[in-house]
């Protein structure tokens, strides 16, 4: 991949996120404004991303790969819950805060950054094999992640299915569906598709930056931990993965996925469920706003240093 193509569509990502900011210091944005755009991006323009993915003849790779990256990502978020906890202890996080930190790890923005990203550098083949990662990684979130929060509390949440029925898993079926069973879809319709999700990608990065300037930076300066947990979550993590999956892989274009979807920036449905459970939702909220911060310079190294 050349560093210039990966430099540009971080400057320009970038760009759109500093304008974020900026609306949100001039008062057009603010947090009510953020919700309602993160909702129109959850359960609108995100999910007709995905779909479009497998509209065109952009995707890349055989019907096999597709059931094998599927494979790969229950296999990844088997993995990857063991390593956080192991990381998370040997940094002797203190207790508030041991399970924040480990869904800080494990569960990276896929649908703001990842997306977005993987669009611009990849194509639309790579939202589409992102999404189908998507699938375990939701079955966890609402499942080990939510244990991870009220774990040692009073307020113990039981496993909720109805969680798994949402507008990114619906989405990634759908899109599995399309591409398995060959289903051509009405060129009006895929160009509706197409230009709704292409708003993902300006949508999802203003947001982003609105929020951003929602966090108070003397705040973010007294939490000395999170800094190198983001440089595992950023550096350490993806370079294992590639590492791994070179060892039994020589499909470029799966590795390169995986290892630049583990390196995002961890995701905001951290700070969403620790709000819900009430627990220490501004640490979750510094750690996304401080792994986001340092992915602009993270991830191009990552696919400058990694052969992807």
């Amino acid at each position: 991949m050349d560093i210039i193509v990966v430099l540009n569509t971080m400057l320009v990502l970038f760009g759109i996120l500093m304008l974020g900011y900026i609306v949100n210091k001039l008062g057009i944005l603010d947090e009510a404004t953020n919700k309602k755009i993160s909702e129109l991006i959850v359960k609108v323009t995100s999910p007709a991303l995905v779909i479009a993915s497998v509209c065109g003849d952009s995707v890349m790779g055989s019907k096999k790969d597709v059931i094998f990256i599927l494979i790969l990502g229950i296999l990844l978020y088997c993995v990857l819950p063991i390593f956080a906890r192991i990381v998370v202890k040997c940094f002797k996080v203190e207790e508030e805060n041991f399970g924040i930190y480990q869904m800080l790890l494990i569960f990276a923005n896929t649908g703001f950054i990842g997306f977005p990203i993987l669009k611009s550098i990849y194509g639309d083949g790579a939202v589409f094999y992102a999404s189908i990662l998507n699938i375990p990684f939701n079955v966890l979130i609402f499942s080990y992640g939510v244990y991870l929060l009220t774990k040692g509390s009073e307020e113990k949440a039981k496993f909720d299915i109805k969680k798994l029925v949402n507008p990114g898993i619906v989405s990634a079926v759908l899109a599995l569906i399309i591409y398995l069973l060959d289903i051509k879809v009405p060129a009006t319709i895929a160009d509706i598709l197409g230009t709704v999700g292409d708003s993902t990608i300006p949508l999802s990065m203003m947001v982003i930056g609105s929020s951003l300037a929602l966090v108070p930076l003397k705040e973010v300066f007294k939490i000395s931990k999170i800094y190198p947990l983001a440089l595992v979550k950023l550096i350490v993590m993806p370079i294992i993965i590639y590492v791994l999956l070179s060892l039994f892989l020589d499909n470029q274009f799966i590795i390169g996925i995986i290892s630049v979807t583990v390196g995002l920036p961890s995701g905001s449905m951290t700070v969403m469920l620790s709000n819900q459970y009430n627990r220490n939702t501004q640490s979750a909220s510094i750690g996304v706003f401080i792994t986001t911060l340092f992915s602009i310079v993270t991830i191009p190294l990552i696919i400058n240093i990694l052969p992807i």
